[in-house]
């Protein structure tokens, strides 16, 4: 099973071992928001700090995969120079996809932010995972929706993350795959499992945005396990859980 959406960095080590035994084999770890991103040299800091939870959680079997952007809840004062730093981490190949993204209250800075990370995931040939907001959540997805759609993109190397009952065909009606985030104040295993049931489960893929916020580290096996008693098919759990992740970022 592969988790798509974590931030090993705010996690103990203890966790990693939760997750190899339940079966996770690889995840990607986001950048994010721990603290007041405020200017490019915080975010080389993080930037190296993701690269860095590549050994962690090693150690327990778990392949590391890393994402980079800006969250759109981050204000850097030198907008200019984080670009320049997150194309210099590209070229390196550091990152499988550009992300966190998206929208928080769709601002104007919030919305060039994410233009800018968008150019750079075409520039580079590079999946986005797009975040999308507790609050207003169907209007900024919608909205999410018309920023990416002035680009020519791939729509199959689009997540748009935290998807829920009200938005989930909004996203996979218009061709990009939704995240249904497994979490304590977001989806529960059962709502994800019905949400599973009811689309084309070839375009859904399950995590848990694990961070310092209330997590459920095994939410995906969780999930896989309440699907399973729910009488979801087999292979529809393996795409949820495993292969459409597999296809969207190319992992191996």
């Amino acid at each position: 099973m592969i988790d798509t959406h974590v931030h090993l960095d705010t996690r103990p080590y203890e966790d990693f071992e939760l997750m190899a035994i339940a079966g996770i084999t690889d995840v990607i770890t986001l950048a994010h928001d721990p603290m007041r991103m405020s200017s490019s040299i915080v975010f080389r800091d993080h930037f190296d700090r993701l690269e860095e939870e590549k050994k962690r959680a090693g150690k327990q079997g778990i392949r590391v995969h890393t994402a980079l952007g800006f969250h759109p809840r981050t204000r850097p004062a030198d907008l200019e120079a984080c670009e320049n730093l997150l194309e210099e981490y590209l070229k390196k190949g550091c990152a499988i996809a550009i992300g966190e993204t998206g929208l928080e209250t769709r601002d104007p800075f919030e919305v060039r932010l994410f233009q800018m990370q968008i150019e750079l995931a075409m520039k580079h040939s590079l999946p986005i995972i797009a975040h999308s907001p507790r609050s207003s959540k169907a209007q900024i997805t919608r909205e999410i929706i018309n920023v990416l759609s002035t680009f020519s993109l791939d729509t199959d190397k689009i997540v748009i993350d935290h998807a829920d009952a009200d938005t989930v065909r909004l996203i996979v009606d218009r061709g990009y795959n939704a995240g249904l985030t497994v979490q304590p104040g977001k989806l529960s295993p059962a709502a994800a499992a019905e949400i599973v049931k009811k689309h084309d489960v070839s375009r859904l893929i399950i995590n848990t945005d694990m961070s310092s916020s209330p997590t459920d580290v095994l939410g995906v096996p969780r999930t896989a396990h309440v699907m399973r008693l729910a009488g979801v098919d087999s292979v529809a759990i393996d795409a949820v859980c495993e292969k459409n992740a597999r296809r969207v970022f190319g992992i191996g």
